[in-house]
Parts: C-alpha cells; sequence; structure tokens
C-alpha cells in the first residue's frame, strides 16, 4: 500500500522547500522527494579541501530580490550578508588586438557605459517587470531579437563589440546570432536600469554560511518529511488523488504535487495523464541552456591581484573572477564554463583551462558543479530563454497553472526574478497555494 499525505514535493532546491514549508506550516502533511543524496537542486553550498564553504550556482542574493530577502528577514539572516566578491585590481579582456589586461577601474566604467547605452530601453519594454507582458507588442518584437541584432543597433566600435559580446553571452549560453536578449533585458529592467544597481542587485552579495544557511532554515520550518535519493519517475492522476512513484520501487500518494524540477526535468517524468503538449514542447526546446554548462570554484596560489576576466568566445573557460582572498598569495576564483570544455567536472582540465589565462598559478583545489543534459536531475543549466519563448508560451502563467491536481515550481518561469533564487521562492509560493486550495476543496 502507498504512504498517503496530503501533498508531495518533488524537488528540494528553494522552489520545492518554500512549497514544502508553505503546506506543513498550515499543518498538512508534506512529504518532499528528492533524487539526489543532497538538497539544493541547482543551488547548492559545497566545501572546498581547507573547509572553506563555497556556493555552487545561485550565490546572489539582494533587498532588490523581494521573495529572497523576505526570507532572510524571516530567519534572521540580514546581518550575515558579505560581498559577492573582492573588487578586481585588474581586468582581462577582449580587445582589438585580442586579450589585454587593464585597469578595474578603467575597464568598470566603460562596461558600464556600454551596458546602459544598450539597456536605456529596459524599462519601457518592462515599466513593472512582475508582469513582463504588460506591453506585449513591444515585448513580442523584443522576443525575437538576438543579441547579436540588438547590439548592430548601436554602431559599436570593434572593440566595443567584443567586450559586450561576451559580457552578455556567456550567460546565454549560445553564440549573440542565436541567443535573445530578452531575458538580459528583463534582468535589466527588474535590477534598477542602470549598471551599476545591476551588477550589486545580481552580483553584489552572498550569504556567508551559504545559501544552505537560508535553504535549512526553510526546510526546517513545517517539518516537512524529506526523502533524498527518491528519483521520481511516474505521477499518475485521478480525480480523487496523485499516485507518485520512484526509481527505488516506493510509492506515495496524496491529494496534491507540486513539480518543484526544472524544465528540462518535465519530459523525462511520466505523467499519466500527460501533461499539455505545449508544457512539453517548451521544455525541449529547452528554456535552460543546453551546454555542459559549469560553475566552478577554483583555489589558486601565485596570483597578487584580485582579477576579473571575460574571455573570448569558445574558450574552456568564458569567465574568472576572485571570489574571496585566503592570504597575499592565496585566493579562490569563479569560473564559469559554458560549452568549450571537454569535461568541466575534470579537475586537471579546469586547472589547464585556467592556466591558460594565467599561466603562473598553482591550482590548489577544484570544486565544480556540473549542468549536463545528460544529469537527470538537472537536464541543463540556469534558464535563459529561447527566441520567441516568452511572448509564445507565457510560462510565467500558464506554465504556473494547475494540470489537475499538479503544480509547478521553478525558477525558469518565475514572473519576476526569473532564474533566480527570488524566482524560484516566488513560484514555491505560488504553487503551495494552489496545492493547499486543492486539499482543503476534498475536505469540503
Amino acid at each position: 500500500m502507498p504512504e498517503n499525505y496530503d501533498v508531495i514535493v518533488v524537488g528540494a532546491g528553494f522552489a520545492g522547500a518554500t512549497a514544502a514549508r508553505e503546506c506543513a506550516v498550515r499543518g498538512l502533511r508534506t512529504l518532499v522527494l528528492e533524487g539526489r543524496d543532497r538538497v539544493g537542486g541547482r543551488t547548492w553550498t559545497s566545501q572546498m579541501s581547507d573547509g572553506q564553504l563555497v556556493d555552487i550556482g545561485g550565490t546572489y542574493v539582494h533587498w532588490r530580490q523581494p521573495h529572497v530577502w523576505a526570507e532572510i528577514t524571516r530567519y534572521g539572516l540580514a546581518d550575515d550578508l558579505v560581498p559577492g566578491a573582492v573588487p578586481p585590481d585588474q581586468c582581462f579582456a577582449p580587445s582589438s588586438s585580442g586579450m589585454a589586461w587593464v585597469d578595474a577601474a578603467e575597464y568598470d566604467k566603460r562596461e558600464s557605459a556600454l551596458l546602459d547605452k544598450l539597456f536605456q530601453e529596459s524599462r519601457r519594454y518592462f515599466p513593472q517587470p512582475f508582469q513582463p507582458l504588460l506591453r506585449r507588442a513591444d515585448v513580442e518584437k523584443l522576443d525575437r531579437t538576438t543579441v547579436r541584432e540588438w547590439m548592430d543597433r548601436f554602431d559599436l566600435s570593434e572593440e566595443d563589440d567584443a567586450l559586450v559580446t561576451q559580457a552578455l553571452t556567456y550567460e546565454t549560453m549560445r553564440p549573440a546570432a542565436e541567443s535573445s536578449i530578452l531575458t538580459w533585458m528583463r534582468w535589466w529592467s527588474v535590477s534598477g536600469g542602470d549598471a551599476d544597481s545591476v551588477y550589486e542587485a545580481i552580483l553584489g552579495f552572498k550569504l556567508a554560511r551559504g545559501t544552505a544557511s537560508l535553504l535549512n532554515a526553510m526546510l526546517a520550518d513545517g517539518s516537512a518529511e524529506i526523502r533524498l535519493g527518491e528519483a521520481v519517475t511516474t505521477v499518475e492522476s485521478t480525480g480523487q488523488g496523485v499516485r507518485v512513484s520512484t526509481a527505488g520501487g516506493r510509492t506515495y500518494s496524496s491529494a496534491a504535487v507540486v513539480i518543484a524540477t526544472p524544465t528540462g526535468v518535465w519530459p523525462h517524468i511520466d505523467f499519466s495523464p500527460a501533461l499539455s503538449p505545449e508544457r512539453i514542447q517548451a521544455a525541449r526546446e529547452g528554456m535552460q541552456g543546453a551546454t555542459g554548462a559549469a560553475k566552478i570554484l577554483i583555489r589558486i596560489k601565485g596570483e597578487p591581484r584580485n582579477i576579473n576576466v571575460l574571455n573570448r568566445p569558445g574558450r574552456p573557460l568564458d569567465a574568472v573572477w576572485t571570489d574571496s582572498r585566503q592570504s597575499a598569495d592565496e585566493q579562490t576564483v569563479v569560473a564559469i564554463a559554458t560549452g568549450g570544455m571537454q569535461d568541466p567536472g575534470d579537475p586537471g582540465e579546469v586547472a589547464a583551462a585556467l592556466r591558460e589565462l594565467l599561466p603562473h598559478v598553482e591550482v590548489v583545489d577544484v570544486v565544480p558543479g556540473v549542468y549536463g543534459m545528460d544529469d537527470e536531475f538537472s537536464r541543463g543549466a540556469w534558464m535563459y530563454y529561447g527566441l520567441g519563448q516568452l511572448s509564445g508560451y507565457e510560462p510565467h502563467t500558464r506554465f504556473m497553472e494547475l494540470e489537475g491536481r499538479i503544480a509547478f515550481a521553478t525558477a525558469d518561469i518565475a514572473t519576476g526574478w526569473v532564474g533566480y533564487i527570488d524566482g524560484a521562492i516566488e513560484t514555491g509560493l505560488r504553487a503551495a497555494r494552489a496545492v493547499r486550495q486543492v486539499v482543503l476543496s476534498d475536505r469540503r
């Protein structure tokens, strides 16, 4: 006989933790099933060999992110806020002659001016960022515009073009000619609308004890039951309830279910009845970057400068920056890889790629977080919509709608901070409200 619950939540990242907490604190018997042997999903806190806590995925929080800031306040973590990175002394970036080291202040001033120029109309397209289709006609045109097409409007110099191309496309995980400018425009509008505000909001601060300090507090609140290593394979709905089966052969039943996985996972769960064709088509097209993208923390010795690197497109590492400094000779850097590496989970390959940029350094430790299509629990990297997906599918509304007794929660379909921890929490709140109504309706 299956074990019975009021609500089952599939996935223990921030979306799932939020949904589970919101149900459990209201007295609903809530079960969280997580396929991995850890919680956190695409955002989790790991540890280096020296005991240093490092965040993989996610990481950055800010008071302009309303949902995550409310949770930080709720659990008394506001005093744990620390700078997201060490300000750089020098930047290594594309130039007309290839790559060159430049003064960081000079580089930041130039980059900010260029990006402000490109995104000066962000609030025209998104005057109310949490209603992204408010100016639908304008947004539909923007949704079909590539990064390359948008940049071509501004008659940039060869050097400025190279700088902006790399600054934008390592997040898109696609070439500029294939990437939509729309997601960047959304992030710009929701962050404050100018380069200084945007970079502070998206990279400026993190939690001293990692995102795990917030996630664990949320999971503990309400005491939802959590089972790790339970990969969900089938979800069967009837008029009376839902049965959920796992790869280990266990079956659970509930009145309602929250699917709190990345969108790329949806086609790999056997739903009965099947999910809407529109939802599955969008997921298969890929609302996440479909490359073997990785965020890698690397501890190095022999680099006295605090650095920021934007590499040339197609190289093994797209970006590298100083995250923290342990001594005058030792620091931890963040490195982003989005397709130029054979195996970003291989410490040897990562070390070789870093020495391509910094040949003089000694690599002490490597902690990778890899988001590949072969990872059954992520099926791709962080969210970045393809051309036409926002206006074509309206995932922020349609994909948060119930399908029978099933609700969906993931940062991939958020209304405002899409792709961020804040967006995951937002969708968890919405999904929890929907399934609570299902449970209450059954009890009437």
